[in-house]
């Protein structure tokens, strides 16, 4: 699948973007979908609120051509308990972080492996990219801030509401089951990314196929659309 999906958008001869405007960097707005390094991230946390509660689980998993590059895999020790419903939806106890490493100390990691110009994905990416940016400044780590913007995002929500028109619900587990993704541990942050991932290269198949002109990520992020 990911075979097909990379060597269809490289073999492609149009490369036009003149009729595209995306807020990226030249370099990355020029860079082909075939040849970008995708940085899927999930986060799992103690409640909504990015001000108020805290990240209990951080994955990003580095991808080119479909390949893993790099990635970062860890539970995050929060600054409160985490709510008994909190638990019954992720698994994740106080107990599990209790010695887990502090959020500046992950955050600082993650802000490492993404580099000075990341092309962060993630379904409903708004959410994890509001609850870095809220904890990045939390932990004195604002110069990081301009690494996990939301101009520099994709969604997997947002190409599925395009993409595959019609859906009861853009959820993530009812998106990647309409992709034919299966997700065996919904809520877990490293299940997720995967699913999110899995469920990228079906989208970016799609979209190959349905809008074969679109081969740049400036060309992508102008079809998705601001977040």
């Amino acid at each position: 699948m990911q075979q097909s999906l990379f060597g269809a958008l490289l073999e492609s001869p149009n490369t036009d973007t003149t009729a595209f405007k995306a807020p990226l960097p030249p370099m990355m707005a020029d860079t082909l979908i075939a040849d970008a390094i995708f940085t899927v991230l999930d986060l799992e946390t103690t409640g909504l609120q990015a001000k108020k509660n805290a990240i209990t689980e951080l994955v990003a998993i580095q991808f080119q051509r479909g390949e893993e590059l790099n990635r970062i895999s860890t539970l995050v020790k929060p600054t409160e308990s985490i709510p008994e419903n909190i638990v019954a939806i992720t698994g994740i106890t106080d107990a599990m972080v209790a010695n887990a490493p502090a959020p500046v100390v992950v955050l600082r990691d993650l802000c490492q492996l993404l580099g000075p110009e990341p092309l962060i994905v993630g379904h409903n990416v708004s959410f994890d990219i509001g609850f870095l940016q809220a904890k990045l400044e939390e932990t004195g780590l604002q110069g990081y801030q301009p690494r996990v913007d939301f101009a520099k995002s994709l969604c997997t929500r947002a190409l599925a509401k395009k993409l595959l028109p019609g859906l009861p619900t853009y959820e993530g587990v009812a998106v990647a089951h309409a992709c034919g993704v299966y997700n065996a541990n919904p809520h877990r942050a490293e299940y997720d990314v995967k699913m999110t991932a899995d469920t990228l290269w079906v989208l970016l198949k799609r979209l190959a196929e349905q809008e074969p002109s679109i081969l740049t990520l400036g060309q992508l992020w102008a079809y998705q659309g601001a977040l």
